[in-house]
């Protein structure tokens, strides 16, 4: 035996005794054939998964050198606070100065990739029927990451850190009845106390992150328990049902590879050269309060807390309505309830029959995006906002800015989307979960017709590519949908028929796998070693595949039964 064949006799033994234990030939059959689309935007959600590994993996390494304790301590004749003294130390160490920068900008960076893949998402309408759960994860996930963001500023602990989580606090004193409880819990106490730091350091550390990666793994399995939506071309090319893209391993796996380098290089590069937020700036905690401003994606709600006037005020049920609760807590509330709500917000989601499974065109749906642009530019309407007084602005002259530069935004997105938006429509909606209404139909007229396998008369290695065809065989399907035309006017109608479109679907598969299981006779005849392995391992795919579509036909079967008796 050849050296190159002891090799691949030892690889195949190696891999047996994996599968025994950890059935990878089944969960690469289950998971490693997953297509995926491929297209430029939906690698936002890629980004944003990646932000959070790095996240965690910077985490990770400054937390051996970081003192979550805000107790004083004497560092080169200095008093101040323990974790200002720890970040201060990462600061003077070059490579764990480079990590925190990294960690603060791949946390922008999760910010950025999220809202990008929720705007893509929600401009072609993919937040529709059955998305909408998923569509809610996204949100939860937003929300998650910048809550992980606002408690990540006290940690340094410097002047900044104390200032900006003070904001935080007394936002949370804001709260009608439940304030003062809802703070000290959250905060350790009136902050800043000792047990502040303590406090956020683990909410930061282990309870966001934990969530985070429940609901990403969640929203990973929803995505591959319905299927990647895709790109409109792709309508008229893969089979209805069927994903157009590449498997996920090991082309997406790749790809994603490529993407995660990518990303650390970029950020490692921005890191060497822009410093994010040096402590010694502002130094220690002291008497004087600093203007800070919340960094960008929490700009917003700082904005609009600074322009709510004073007299916004009211009691209820013996709990006062104020300012801060209105900008602070409520405003944010209500823009994250309007996000959730989109998908039942949308009127063409209302008593939707079919699945969307397709992009639908931006421009095919101009009130959609242009509510989406006037969002955008409201939000940063707020930003300004926060600067207004700096910009020598009224009050009034920046509520005017906040209310009609969105309007005009709106009004300018419509008017463009409906001049430039082509005249054929699209249809985003998928008919292979929906039949016809049509006349009796001859099943046997769709039944594959019976020919018998041809003889593979071909060497050993040409017999296994023939063998193991990667299209199965297709027949005839019947028609998705009938044009009906009435007084001059075509309209297309679609009524459920649950039992026959199963049944033609599973016929279809069950006819074409036997046809694979004659073809594979002489193969199984004559093929040795590692060939036979992967000609069986085939044959087990073809048997979960007849198993399926046995089960299928037996409850389409019985369906009709119940239904004549």
């Amino acid at each position: 035996m050849t050296e190159r064949a002891e090799q691949k006799t030892a690889e195949t033994g190696i891999h047996k005794w994996f599968d025994e234990r950890l059935g990878v030939s089944a969960f690469y059959r289950k998971y490693g054939r997953k297509a995926f689309p491929i297209h430029s935007t939906f690698f936002f959600g890629e980004m944003a998964g990646f932000c959070f590994v790095i996240l965690v993996a910077t985490g990770i390494y400054l937390s051996l050198m970081y003192t979550p304790s805000n107790v004083d301590v004497t560092v080169n004749g200095e008093t101040v606070p323990e974790a200002y003294a720890s970040v201060n130390l990462i600061q003077s160490i070059p490579v764990a100065d480079l990590f925190r920068n990294v960690h603060h900008w791949a946390a922008h960076l999760m910010v950025v990739s999220i809202l990008l893949h929720l705007f893509r998402i929600y401009s072609t309408g993919t937040y529709r029927k059955p998305r909408e759960v998923n569509w809610v994860v996204g949100i939860v996930l937003l929300g998650l990451t910048l809550m992980a963001g606002f408690v990540g500023y006290a940690l340094p602990y410097d002047a900044y850190a104390v200032t900006a989580t003070g904001i935080g606090y007394s936002i949370a004193r804001s709260i009608p009845w439940v304030g003062n409880v809802a703070a000290d819990l959250f905060f350790g106490g009136a902050f800043p106390t000792l047990g502040s730091i303590p406090r956020l350091y683990t909410i930061h550390v282990f309870i966001v992150p934990a969530l985070l990666t429940f609901i990403i793994g969640f929203h990973l399995l929803v995505v591959l328990n319905q299927k990647h939506t895709q790109p409109g071309y792709a309508k008229r090319i893969a089979e209805p049902g069927r994903v157009l893209g590449v498997p996920a391993w090991p082309y997406q796996a790749i790809l994603a590879g490529q993407l995660l380098l990518l990303m650390f290089g970029v950020l490692f590069i921005l890191s060497a050269f822009v410093a994010p937020h040096p402590i010694q700036n502002y130094g220690p905690p002291g008497p004087a309060t600093p203007e800070v401003k919340p960094d960008w994606y929490l700009l917003w709600i700082y904005g609009f807390l600074k322009i709510v006037p004073s007299w916004a005020s009211f009691d209820l049920f013996g709990a006062t309505i104020g300012p801060t609760f209105l900008g602070g807590l409520l405003f944010p509330a209500l823009v994250f309830g309007l996000l959730t709500f989109a998908p039942w917000l949308d009127r063409t989601n209302r008593r939707a029959l079919r699945r969307f499974e397709y992009q639908d065109p931006p421009r095919q749906s101009p009130i959609r995006l242009a509510f989406g642009i006037a969002a955008l530019t409201f939000l940063g309407t707020l930003g300004l906002a926060a600067y207004y007084d700096e910009l020598n602005m009224s009050l009034g002259q920046i509520w005017a800015i906040v209310i009609i530069a969105p309007i005009i935004a709106w009004a300018i997105a419509y008017l463009w989307t409906t001049r430039t938006a082509t005249g054929e429509r699209f249809d985003p909606t998928s008919a292979d979960t929906a039949a016809v209404r049509s006349p009796i139909v001859d099943r046997t007229a769709f039944q594959a017709p019976v020919v018998a396998p041809e003889p593979v008369v071909a060497p050993v290695a040409a017999a296994k590519v023939e063998a193991v065809p990667e299209t199965p065989a297709q027949t005839p399907r019947a028609p998705a949908a009938v044009s009906t035309e009435t007084a001059g006017a075509e309209s297309t109608q679609f009524v459920p028929q649950p039992f026959a479109r199963r049944e033609e679907r599973a016929r279809d598969n069950l006819v074409a796998s036997l046809r694979e299981l004659g073809d594979l006779v002489p193969a199984v005849e004559h093929l040795e070693g590692a060939d036979l392995l992967d000609v069986l391992e085939y044959l087990d795919s073809l048997r979960l595949s007849l198993t399926e579509s046995n089960q299928i036909l037996q409850g389409v079967v019985r369906g009709y039964e119940s239904e004549e008796s």
